[in-house]
């Protein structure tokens, strides 16, 4: 299993009415305190940690709109391609 690298993607943060930037928020709010035993890598979309081979099924197959167009998604579904069953959710074989 090929473990991924975790990019922490650069976010605008607010200005205030002088045109200065808000206070950095502490890193501990970024995180997750909940990590499953069977997580593999950190999901900066939903902000939780998630299986590789999960990420990979909703990315394929399309079962949850809010995983799609995510570079998370399509690098964990090239890494995990041939674990995934050849059948999606309903039966149909897709490509």
């Amino acid at each position: 299993m090929r473990h991924l690298a975790l990019v922490k993607p650069h976010v605008a943060r607010p200005r205030d009415e002088r045109g200065a930037r808000a206070a950095r928020q502490p890193e501990e709010m970024l995180k997750c305190s909940y990590r499953p035993d069977d997580a593999d890598f950190y999901c900066w979309r939903f902000k939780i940690w998630y299986n590789t081979l999960d990420c990979a099924y909703r990315t394929r197959f399309r079962t949850f709109d809010g995983c799609t167009h995510c570079s998370q998604g399509d690098f964990n579904l090239a890494a995990r391609r041939k674990d995934l069953p050849q059948r999606g959710p309903t039966g149909k074989t897709r490509g």
